[in-house]
Parts: C-alpha cells; structure tokens; sequence
C-alpha cells in the first residue's frame, strides 16, 4: 500500500521532497567526517575559532592570543587583543634560521606579558606561528598550554568575527622557561642529519618547493642548489586544506598520515625535517605530531639548506615525483661561493 505523503504529492513535488530529506539525512554525515572533525592524535595542540570567540567574549584573563605575521598585517587587522610578534623576535644573531637562545625566548614573553597560568593562542599566514610553537615546546613551555588557531586568521574573518587595528596594552612580567630536556632530541645538528642518510631506521624529508628540491630554484641565503643526499620530498602547504569553506585548516589525521605514508615518511622511522631555512619544516613536523607521529621521533635539522649547502658535505639534483617520492638522482659538484645572507 502506497503511502498517503506520496499520494497526496504530484510528481515533481515527490521528487522535491525526496531530494530535501536526502540532504537532511547526510548532512550530519559531512559534518562529522569533515574539518576541523580531523580525529587527529592531538587536538589538543589547535584552537578552533568558535572557542577562541567564547574566551574573548567572557574576557578570560588567562590567555594571551599572538599574531605572528608581518606588522604591516597585524596593523591592517587582527584577532581583537591579539599582540605582534614577527621573525626579528625569533632570529638568533648566529645565523639565519637558527632557533633563539632561551634568554630571547624568555625576554620575549615576559614584553608580551605571559604569566604562569596563561594559554597561548598563536596565528600566522604561513608558518611562523609554527616556529614559535617548537622554540617554546624546546623550552620547556608547557604543551597542553600552547596552541594554534586551527585557520588561521582567515578562518576567524569567515566565521564573521571582528577583528581590531590597535595594539593591547600589557604590563611586562618575568617569565622563566625550564629550558630543553638534558636529552633534546627536537633540533637535530648537520652531523646528526649526515648519520641519517642511508640508514633504514631514518628518513629525512625535504619540505621545500619541488623546484628548491630538484635543483631548478634556490633561495637568497643558499651557497648552490639541491639537496641532502637520499631525502624525501613533500612540500610543507599539503597538510593544508587549499580551498573551500576550511580553507587554510589542517586536513583530517588520515589523509595527513596517507600523504606522508605514501613518500616513505612513517611513524616507526627518526624523521629530520629540512626546508631553506627552518621556518616551513616546523609547519611539518607540528602535521606529523598532531597525527600522532611520536614528538621524540620528529627532529628540525636547524641548519635546514642554508647551513648543509654552505658546507663541503655532498647534495643531489634529482626528479622528485609527488606520488613515489624521489627517484636516483645525481650528486651536484661542490662549489665555493661567498656567503650570502639568507632571504625566508
């Protein structure tokens, strides 16, 4: 016997009706398969824009939300109390690249005005907030207390959240940082990189951009072209969601973990993890861990392809393809040239 809700609908309506309830009844499906639903390892390490929204609307005076974008960015617009922190705070006068000195870290904290119970929220464009993730993480900062607006900034604007033009104002406070472990394992030396290469147990990954990678394209800083003999390569921005309505979140733990699976970068394995100078490899290595990839088992190499081609240790040219990862590929000839000052 037919239904009467049928009986009573003429054709099209039938059609109409049967459409809308279909999309009823997956749009929960969607939702809970989607970003920022990422079922990942460690959702603890990001914020989403809606909880970051809540803390700010009840004033919660235990955090402190920094924006680590060029200032010329964080005056045209930003998260409403959202203090400025940009790369001449985390450079260390040694090198280009190479993480501050703990004394930086704790003279920056204390001009930001962090005290002993604070959470940090921190944002960027690209990968700086990822930077200051792991320099604080190396430290010794707390971190169930340290996060990341899963986003970005762009994420908070789509959700219609204001943001603000003037900077906070804050009292300075004396911060104290435990400093790294007696045994870190989370920065990783040219020497320690260099007993990587051909080793089964290790991987080390390039996340720069295919051209830096193959050779066809280098950056101001660099004394040649290529890379570490035997590395792999994924570019940084593919655990980033490219476009749509979570453009810019990270993308879900399993397709994280497929795309770096696929290249060979896996969580059994040491993982050194290079870009031109330092900055993107953090983006990556915060991917892995938040997938569940052990922290103890992710290493920065510090130096990244500014320190390893200024040195007299050996790189390749080589094809990189995205699906197999890096084929054979040559060893380029060692060059002398004069040392320039590294361009991120």
């Amino acid at each position: 016997m037919t239904p009467s809700i049928w009986k009573r609908a003429p054709g099209p309506a039938a059609v109409t009706l049967l459409l809308t309830l279909g999309l009823i009844l997956l749009l929960p499906v969607v939702q809970a398969s989607g970003v920022p639903q990422g079922d990942y390892a460690h959702p603890e390490i990001l914020m989403q824009p809606e909880k970051l929204k809540a803390l700010i609307d009840r004033k919660d005076p235990h955090i402190r939300i920094i924006d680590v974008r060029h200032k010329a960015k964080y005056y045209l617009g930003h998260v409403p109390g959202a203090l400025e922190v940009w790369r001449p705070d985390l450079e260390n006068k040694k090198g280009p690249g190479l993480t501050p000195t703990q004394a930086q870290m704790e003279a920056l904290l204390g001009r930001l005005g962090v005290g002993g119970k604070d959470t940090l929220i921190l944002y960027g464009d690209q990968f700086d907030h990822t930077r200051l993730w792991l320099v604080l993480a190396y430290y010794g900062f707390p971190l169930e207390r340290l996060k990341l607006l899963d986003g970005g900034l762009e994420a908070w604007r789509a959700k219609g959240y204001p943001t603000q033009i003037t900077s906070p104002r804050v009292s300075r406070t004396r911060c104290k940082l435990p400093g790294p472990s007696p045994t870190p394992t989370m920065l990783a030396s040219l020497a320690e990189v260099k007993g990587a290469i051909q080793n089964p147990q290790k991987a080390i990954l390039d996340v720069r951009s295919q051209k830096q990678y193959l050779g066809q394209d280098t950056k101001e800083g660099a004394a040649r072209p290529g890379h570490i003999p035997g590395a792999l390569w994924l570019e940084w921005k593919e655990t980033v969601v490219p476009a749509g309505p979570y453009k810019g979140y990270l993308k879900p733990a399993a397709e994280i973990k497929r795309i770096f699976a696929a290249q060979g970068v896996t969580p059994d394995k040491d993982i050194f993890l290079y870009s031109h100078n330092g900055l993107p490899a953090t983006h990556s290595l915060l991917s892995l861990y938040l997938v569940g990839y052990p922290l103890e088992k992710l290493h920065l190499y510090d130096g990244s392809w500014v320190e390893w081609s200024r040195s007299q240790e050996a790189a390749e040219m080589g094809t990189a393809d995205a699906s197999r990862g890096p084929r054979p590929s040559a060893k380029a000839p060692k060059t002398e040239t004069k040392e320039k000052k590294a361009k991120p």
